[in-house]
């Protein structure tokens, strides 16, 4: 490499050496879109998978979504999938919104049975938030973080790149 290319890497190398020291703006949110550490969310029902995605502060990550375990073995097909800029602004500014809303526990009562659930992990560097929830477990304040769990995902669905061919699809029930 020549001289001429060491002041493209001077910025990244400076901010690699930041990051490794724990520097940090303030709130705890890393230059990385806002975004602390990675945010994952997994459903399931029956033991099944439906969807997992993990978004990483990078913007990269990956969905998974399961298909036909009504009818048979059922797989689980694995995307990769990557955040521009206005999608990461807008997922990190939503699943904060979530975070904040389930940092305490949510009230509910178990009305219908059999319903899916899951879990959405907020993984930063010195804490960890889980909030887990079931669809079948209602109340006003359950209902609004459903609706609020909803609007994270539309993020994923509409905004993220995501790529056309699964990079692996498994049968969980062929092991």
């Amino acid at each position: 490499m020549t001289r001429p290319h060491l002041h493209l890497l001077l910025p990244i190398l400076l901010l690699c050496a930041c990051t490794a020291a724990g520097t940090q703006p303030a709130g705890g949110k890393t230059a990385n879109h806002g975004l602390a550490g990675p945010v994952s969310y997994d459903v399931s029902s029956w033991g099944r998978l439906l969807t997992h995605w993990r978004v990483n502060p990078d913007g990269t990550g990956e969905i998974w979504r399961g298909e036909g375990f009504g009818k048979g073995n059922g797989t689980v097909r694995k995307y990769r999938l990557r955040m521009d800029e206005a999608a990461m602004r807008k997922f990190t500014e939503l699943s904060e919104k979530l975070r904040e809303s389930t940092s305490q526990e949510i009230p509910c009562t178990r009305q219908i049975t059999d319903m899916p659930y899951g879990a959405v992990v907020w993984d930063f560097p010195n804490a960890k938030q889980t909030y887990r929830f079931d669809a079948g477990c209602r109340s006003p304040e359950a209902d609004a973080v459903a609706d609020r769990i909803k609007i994270v995902h539309d993020v994923i669905d509409t905004m993220a790149t995501i790529d056309a061919e699964p990079y692996i699809t498994e049968s969980p029930d062929q092991h």
